[in-house]
């Protein structure tokens, strides 16, 4: 525990983490300023319809809901018109229609048509059934600054039994949100028709309404707080939240409501149970007159269901559908629980785009590997996609396409950043070491035998100053090999005397040039070897190995054959094979020298050990040298014969 406490605070330790913090930010800064960004294109509303899409999608692909049998919706469609003979409804036709609704005893009825011309023989019906029958609630038009755009609601009604029809509707054309209270242009405190016929509802229940001097004081119906619409709320940037407004919560069904026609009432051909103390909506459902609009948060509608539609994405909706998707979204909250559709603060939802940037910045910086990112990013994505359709579903608007944006875009670039740099450090490290591997194996080799040489008294200094001239030319030789190596094709291995070898060459082939090569390197323990066992690589026709471990066992049959020359004392003999058995290759260099005397040296490692095992590692086979019986040394790096692909890469 010490020993460790002591490893922690020391200053290598504190030089590693500074090193590894020094890269990770230069790979994190670049998908932190993609975040940045991202937050930047949503603060400025350039996100705000694709967030309405989204969310649009995510309410049409809810779960099913039961049918809301409390709201009725009495249609009236082109065969009532045609029934009728004219439009605007004749008074008689409504006026009747009414009392027969009231004979169903409905607990409220919501008017959703303006009056027709006032000298309608039928006028006078009208009047008096409005006058007669408590439970119905007329509809104006009371929120346009110029009053001639205004509609007066019929005279007969009482305020608190009229309801305004007034809608907004968004940039792209569709119903997303309900008015439900707001102020006039002269000061006066209204409500809308959906309220005002789920507030009549609601008193038979027991729910008390409270609501303050100002429209965008919270409106109370019983336990219930309604949440209102704010300028910010969910995908929403700086958009109209004048009045009291609601984000719709539409029901989730292909057919919601039952729905009856103005014939089949005239006719007594409905059902009394769907009227009796429910909610009726009467409107227009004929296409030849325009009440309707634009959504996409619906599976299906009115329309669509007789067109035999199966629910594209923008669905024709009827004014009276959305004024019963209003009061039943009303009462079903009240009554059941069912959630209005909330918003987390602005601060939270940035905090929440943040995190998911910074997720993808994090897996793009411990992966390190744009595949492994991506596949990840794809996951968190999903998990991101259902988390926020979950959320949706409980009542909970969360941002989602600035969220994926952030966290592929973080991720992504983050991913490239961190492979480019790593690449940058990979190529740094891979030109060092070859730098060094072309030292090792050729002027330090060298330099190797002079130092053995000094000890050797027939050893001039003449012969001393002509291998020091060798060993000159070959240090700075070294410098333009690995500038041609580096700047020109990375298929070329360049070895001593400017020899370049083609790695594309069948390894075989390569082998025998470079046994060749080194054989003819001026080594003292070359000398006295008298008898060679000539080599056979053709065995490694068939062997499968990519530029790199071609590379490497040429390195490893040359460090092997530089060895043999420096410290096979009084060797005699060397055997160099290429084998195939029992599905393992095997390159074994065999000699009866002196070699390392020291048994702890045959296991240590200099980089030509380094080379060795780093080849074995790469070939999923092993590297080891050996005491040759009775004298020598063993050299041999042997492989599996059957790999899978993947070991070629």
């Amino acid at each position: 525990m010490i020993r460790w406490l002591k490893r922690f605070r020391g200053a290598g330790f504190w030089r590693k983490v500074k090193q590894q913090a020094k890269l990770w930010r230069e790979v994190a800064l670049p998908g932190a300023s993609i975040v940045a960004l991202v937050m930047i294109v949503r603060l400025a509303g350039f996100l705000q319809s694709q967030e309405w899409m989204a969310f649009d999608s995510f309410l049409r692909l809810r779960p099913p809901e039961a049918m809301d049998t409390r709201v009725v919706i009495l249609g009236i469609d082109e065969d009532d018109i045609d029934a009728v003979g004219q439009y605007p409804i004749p008074h008689r036709d409504l006026a009747k229609a009414l009392r027969i609704l009231t004979a169903y005893q409905p607990r409220v009825i919501g008017l959703d048509l303006f009056r027709g011309p006032s000298d309608d023989i039928g006028r006078a019906e009208l009047s008096q059934a409005f006058q007669e029958i408590p439970n119905i609630v007329g509809i104006e038009v009371a929120l346009n600054e110029q009053t001639v755009l205004n509609t007066s609601p019929p005279p007969e009604l009482p305020p608190n039994r009229v309801g305004f029809a007034d809608v907004i509707v968004d940039s792209d054309g569709k119903l997303r949100r309900s008015i439900l209270a707001a102020k006039t242009w002269g000061g006066e405190l209204k409500y809308s028709l959906p309220f005002q016929v789920s507030q009549v509802y609601l008193q038979a229940e027991g729910a008390s309404f409270q609501h303050g001097p100002r429209s965008t004081d919270p409106i109370r119906l019983g336990s219930i707080v309604i949440t209102r619409f704010l300028a910010n709320s969910g995908g929403y940037v700086r958009t109209d939240a004048n009045g009291n407004q609601v984000l719709l919560n539409f029901r989730s069904r292909q057919l919601p409501f039952h729905t009856i026609s103005l014939s089949e009432v005239l006719d007594g051909k409905v059902d009394p149970s769907w009227i009796r103390d429910h909610v009726v909506l009467i409107g227009m459902t004929a296409a030849s007159v325009k009440d309707m609009f634009i959504t996409s948060a619906v599976k299906s509608t009115l329309l669509a269901s007789i067109l035999g539609d199966g629910g594209p994405a923008n669905q024709v909706l009827y004014g009276v559908e959305a004024q019963a998707h209003t009061v039943s979204q009303i009462i079903s909250a009240v009554l059941n629980g069912r959630p209005f559709l909330n918003a987390w603060p602005e601060l939270g939802e940035y905090l929440w785009i943040l995190f998911w940037g910074l997720l993808g910045v994090t897996l793009g910086i411990l992966l390190q590997s744009p595949w492994k990112t991506l596949l990840s990013i794809a996951i968190a994505t999903l998990v991101l996609i259902g988390g926020c359709y979950t959320l949706l579903i409980l009542g909970w608007w969360i941002p989602v396409v600035p969220t994926v944006l952030a966290l592929w875009g973080a991720g992504l670039t983050t991913a490239f950043f961190d492979r480019d740099l790593r690449a940058l450090l990979e190529q740094r490290s891979l030109t060092l070491k070859r730098s060094f591997d072309a030292v090792h194996n050729g002027p330090l080799q060298n330099l190797a035998v002079i130092l053995r040489s000094l000890d050797d008294d027939n050893f001039s200094s003449q012969q001393l100053r002509t291998e020091l001239q060798s060993l000159n030319r070959e240090l700075r030789g070294v410098y333009e090999s690995m500038k041609q190596e580096m700047l020109t094709r990375s298929d070329s291995l360049y070895l001593e005397g400017n020899l370049v070898l083609d790695l594309n060459t069948p390894i075989p082939e390569l082998l025998y040039q470079v046994y060749e090569l080194t054989l003819s390197r001026n080594f003292p323990c070359f000398v006295g070897i008298k008898t060679y066992i000539p080599p056979n690589f053709k065995t490694l026709e068939d062997c499968p190995l990519n530029l790199v471990q071609k590379r490497g066992l040429c390195l490893f049959l040359q460090e092997s054959l530089c060895n043999v020359g420096k410290h096979a004392l009084a060797a005699t003999r060397l055997d160099v094979s290429c084998t195939r058995e029992q599905g393992w290759y095997s390159l074994r260099i065999v000699d009866n020298g002196a070699g390392i005397s020291n048994p702890l040296s045959m296991s240590g490692g200099g980089r030509g050990t380094d080379q060795s095992q780093e080849l074995a590692r790469q070939l999923g086979g092993k590297f080891q040298r050996l005491d040759n019986s009775p004298q020598g040394t063993i050299c041999e790096l042997t492989w599996p014969t059957a790999r899978f692909w993947f070991w070629r890469f």
